[in-house]
C-alpha cells in the first residue's frame, strides 16, 4: 500500500457525504476503534491530503483520507494521530 498526495479538488461534498466505510467495517469513530481496524482501513485507501488545505470541510491537525469503496471515491478526515497510527507514517 502506498499512498499519494491527491490534489484539493479530489475532496468535494459529494465524496464526504458518500463516506460509509466505518459502517461497511463494522466499526466506529474512535481512535482506539479505528487502530483496531488498521489493516481493513488500508485496503480502501487511495491518497491523503492535510485536512488544513481542503476547500470542502478544512479542519485544521487532521489528514484528509480518500477510499475507494465498491467503486465510489469516498473521503474522510482522520487525527494526525489516528493517520500515523492507521499508515504508519
Amino acid at each position: 500500500m502506498n499512498l499519494v498526495e491527491l490534489p484539493v479538488d479530489s475532496f468535494d461534498w459529494i465524496r464526504w457525504r458518500n463516506f460509509d466505510l466505518f459502517h461497511k467495517l463494522g466499526t466506529i469513530c474512535r481512535t482506539y476503534n479505528l487502530l483496531q481496524m488498521r489493516e481493513a482501513i488500508r485496503e480502501y485507501a487511495i491518497g491523503y491530503i492535510s485536512g488544513e488545505k481542503l476547500f470542502c470541510r478544512p479542519k485544521r491537525n487532521t489528514m484528509a483520507v480518500m477510499f475507494l469503496v465498491d467503486d465510489e471515491f469516498q473521503w474522510c478526515h482522520l487525527t494526525i494521530e489516528e493517520f500515523n497510527g492507521i499508515f504508519r507514517v
